[in-house]
């Protein structure tokens, strides 16, 4: 079996490598002209690496991904179905910031969530999918789409 590392991996790895050679070129720079103009473009091959980073955790700077995840870690394998609802309806009050997520599937053996997209146009494929056996938490799963 072969693995192939996706190219934007490669783009943000390769910027931050060379972005680290550049500020150890700045630092052995006698002028301040090269080292200021070293640490730029530094700070200019670090850009591919921080967006890759904020892509794959947009819990930074969108709230409704905090909620939903935060939702996530009050889910505790061996919680009841009514203990798994009174944490969604904690997190998510009726008349509160955040809309709540859609209950995709809800039966005895099987709860399934999905981030509501609120206002955003796009898709949205944030999804708790909880196994239940006897009526309790047997595994969760939390699946996202990145």
């Amino acid at each position: 079996m072969s693995s192939v590392i996706n190219p934007y991996f490669l783009i943000a790895g390769s910027g931050l490598l060379i972005s680290l050679v550049l500020a150890v070129f700045a630092c052995r720079a006698k002028s301040t002209f090269a080292t200021v103009l070293l640490l730029l473009f530094a700070l200019v091959f670090t850009v591919p690496g921080i967006y890759l980073f904020l892509a794959f955790h947009p819990e930074m700077f969108d709230s409704r991904f905090r909620t939903y995840k935060a939702f996530y870690g009050d889910i505790k394998v061996g919680m009841t179905h009514d203990q798994v609802i009174a944490a969604m309806e904690a997190r998510y009050p009726k008349n509160g910031k955040r809309q709540r997520p859609k209950i995709w599937t809800d039966t005895p053996d099987q709860i399934d969530f999905f981030m509501n997209p609120e206002t955003s146009r796009g898709a949205n494929g944030e999804g708790i999918f909880l196994s239940l056996t006897n009526g309790s938490v047997a595994r969760k799963t939390y699946f996202s789409p990145d």
